[in-house]
């Protein structure tokens, strides 16, 4: 089967030998991928459905080099698998709150139609390239530990766990609960008609703000740690979850709530009682 695909690959141009060769392979797929949500989006009058993709366009690209290096280690086994349950968890997620946009408003996600406007006329194709596009770039950067870990110890014999694999696991699992309960308990609250008009407080959601953004910055760390456990040459991909905390404190994420939010009184409120970011009370 590996060496069908690989052959099928490099009938096509592209290099299924090689790391690297792989690495780009599954960053042309997230590419492909990418933009033909972009041609759907422009008969959906907005890109929206991107949202429902994001998740997935981790644990497949992951996926796709475990099968293409023919990998055999306990190290690539685990990265696929917290991969899988974090790109699918996530991607199961937002596939749902998407579809209920398009059942309640015939629309999609409020950003996603801000875009229209912010960039209308011209959006066509200003969409390619401001909002599609640099998706594609950001789930190749920040996946870099699970698609390079995987492809470093794809070996039986290079790819054991050892200590410190067990601490990227338990970091993992510490962000893994943390966005899995925050979406459960903010899916559930939205749920509550009673709900709204006003801001979910309690649970994990107590003393942080957005307690989902820092579980999936923390899963990253964990699966960074789990990847470099095995082969600590791989060190340069720390690029992914350094960028990825930076996109979800400072770029967007939590810097892009609480500016869309923060002039609402209820919302400043929330904002001079928690913290924006770490799960921890705030001093008084």
């Amino acid at each position: 089967m590996t060496e069908l695909l690989t052959g099928l690959l490099t009938g096509l141009g592209l290099d299924a030998t090689t790391n690297w060769g792989i690495f780009w392979t599954c960053t042309a797929y997230t590419f492909f991928v990418v933009t033909l949500i972009w041609v759907i989006g422009l008969f959906q009058t907005d890109h929206s459905m991107m949202d429902g993709y994001y998740g997935f366009g981790y644990a497949i690209p992951t996926l796709i080099a475990f099968f293409l290096c023919d990998a055999k280690s306990q190290t690539a086994a685990v990265l696929l698998l917290m991969c899988s349950l974090h790109g699918g968890r996530l991607g199961l997620y937002l596939s749902k709150r998407w579809l209920g946009y398009q059942r309640t408003t015939g629309g999609g996600d409020q950003r996603y139609l801000g875009f229209v406007k912010k960039f209308s006329p011209g959006y066509w194709w200003k969409s390619f390239f401001v909002v599609m596009e640099p998706q594609a770039i950001v789930i190749a950067v920040i996946g870099l530990p699970a698609v390079f870990g995987v492809l470093a110890a794809k070996d039986a014999m290079g790819g054991e766990l050892n200590w410190l694999s067990l601490v990227g696991m338990a970091v993992f699992g510490y962000g893994y609960y943390f966005e899995t309960v925050a979406d459960g308990q903010l899916q559930a609250f939205k749920a509550d008609a009673n709900n709204k008009g006003r801001y979910l407080r309690t649970g994990v959601w107590t003393y942080t703000r957005h307690p989902n953004y820092f579980g999936n910055t923390v899963v990253w760390w964990g699966i960074y740690i789990v990847a470099v456990s095995a082969h600590p040459e791989i060190w340069w991909t720390i690029a992914g979850p350094a960028f990825n905390t930076i996109m979800l404190t400072g770029i967007l994420g939590k810097a892009f709530q609480d500016k869309f939010m923060g002039s609402r009184p209820a919302y400043q409120k929330v904002i001079s009682e928690t913290s924006s970011f770490l799960p921890i009370p705030k001093r008084k």
